[in-house]
């Protein structure tokens, strides 16, 4: 068993909001729990690294627990308590990866898991992943993840 350590908080947000949605919202009662599950699965991972910037690891963990929602760098920015410009360059300095680059693959790769191991609807998806706008997921899903979201349904 992993201590979940810092993340322990985040966690048993996201599983409250689970319980909250209850029955009336099926779609967001999946959508937190594998926001949840994401999490746990990331434990391991952010355990093996060290040290780093306490702004870009409370980046990292407002980003995860907020993938559904609206996020922009300057709000991420003022969540974790520095500028704009400093966490962008934290962030790519840390992780190689831009602040928008990352928050769009994170988005990417939970879609992908839920096209293949759910039977979401894709437009209930597309709003687990914070991509409201059905034309967006779909042009988002073919240039990061080379075909539309029923082809990565289908594993083609």
């Amino acid at each position: 068993m992993q201590d979940a350590g810092a993340e322990a908080r985040l966690l048993s947000t996201l599983l409250h909001q689970a319980i909250a949605a209850g029955p009336g919202a099926p779609a967001r009662v999946v959508a937190c729990v594998w926001t949840a599950l994401w999490q746990v699965a990331d434990l391991g991972e952010r355990d093996g690294q060290q040290g780093g910037h306490a702004a870009v690891s409370a980046a990292v963990a407002h980003i995860e627990a907020n993938l559904a929602a609206p996020l922009t760098v300057p709000g991420i920015a003022r969540v974790v308590g520095v500028s704009h410009n400093h966490l962008t360059r934290l962030f790519r300095t840390e992780t190689g990866h831009t602040v928008v680059g990352y928050l769009r693959r994170r988005r990417l790769e939970r879609a992908r898991h839920l096209l293949r191991e759910s039977t979401l609807s894709i437009p209930a998806i597309a709003a687990s992943v914070g991509i409201a706008d059905l034309q967006a997921f779909n042009k988002a899903c073919r240039r990061e993840l080379g075909g539309s979201p029923r082809a990565v349904r289908a594993g083609e």
